[in-house]
């Protein structure tokens, strides 16, 4: 039915979009814009992994961007420790 590049265009497109009105359009916070980015991501590497049949290393690479890891990391540290300090 579709190849797996096409999923992945589709998958793409849709997260363009989704950074584009929810972060320029609607003026959400940033790291929703990171955390689609990562969602995305992880698709991507599934399709790669799983469809595809990419080596590991290969499909990571090419589906994961390092700034991005960093940033969602370093927004759920952030989060865990403001929930402790509240309580």
């Amino acid at each position: 039915m579709f190849n797996p590049d096409t999923i992945m265009l589709i998958l793409t497109i849709m997260a363009l979009l989704y950074i584009l009105v929810f972060g320029l359009i609607l003026d959400q916070p940033v790291i929703y814009m990171f955390i689609a980015l990562f969602i995305h991501s992880i698709l991507l590497f599934s399709i790669r992994y799983f469809w595809k049949g990419q080596s590991f290393d290969n499909a990571i690479t090419h589906s994961f961007d390092l700034l991005t890891i960093i940033v969602v990391i370093i927004f759920v540290i952030y989060k865990v420790n403001k929930d402790t300090t509240n309580e």
